[in-house]
């Protein structure tokens, strides 16, 4: 239990999608104006990884070895990917009719995201990662993660947009800005590691 908790507060913090990787700049931009979307496409976001994550698990070990595995191991997972969020959508479509006209049309980007696809390739690389539990960890403090990166910058612009910035610097440029500085105290808090 105590490895599960380690792996996923990891994931959540020291290796945070948005910060640590510098994974999706299109949630920043359109998803940080209303705190109810944001939680929304978050729990979706790590719903599926949650179910992502231990599926892409199997798979990888099932290439692993393939002499093809560097050309095979992207594209399943991007499929993985794919097929999970075209049944989230259809099922919010049909079951949750509210939920889906709240983030409808997100789901298709999010399919894509670089940070739910970044999080599988990542698991993929990691040697560390070696049971499908800590994969699962891996995959629920990624998504919990980048849901709370999303409502701390939601958050601070709140704030900033209250301010009297310079008109070069207001809205989108402002946000990567502050996005960069917590990104350096991350790095900061757990330090550069540059390969030798």
């Amino acid at each position: 239990m105590m490895d599960f908790l380690a792996v996923f507060a990891a994931a959540m913090a020291a290796e945070n999608l948005f910060f640590a990787r510098a994974f999706d700049s299109y949630g920043l931009r359109e998803l940080t104006r209303e705190p109810k979307r944001i939680l929304v496409f978050g729990g979706l976001t790590t719903a599926v990884l949650a179910t992502a994550g231990p599926i892409a698990y199997g798979v990888n070990r099932l290439i692993a070895g393939s002499s093809m595995y560097y050309y095979i191991n992207g594209l399943a997972h991007l499929l993985i990917l794919v097929l999970l969020f075209a049944a989230a959508y259809l099922l919010l479509q049909k079951y949750a009719p509210k939920v889906f006209d709240l983030i409808g049309q997100y789901l298709p980007y999010a399919a894509i995201n670089c940070g739910t696809l970044g999080s599988l390739l990542l698991v993929a690389k990691d040697p560390d990662i070696n049971t499908v539990w800590r994969a699962l960890a891996y995959h629920c403090g990624a998504g919990v993660g980048f849901t709370l990166a999303m409502l701390l910058l939601w958050s601070l612009n709140r704030r900033l947009s209250s301010c009297n910035a310079g008109k070069s610097f207001r809205g989108f440029p402002l946000q990567l800005i502050t996005a960069g500085l917590i990104a350096l105290a991350l790095v900061g808090l757990t330090g550069n590691q540059l390969p030798a």
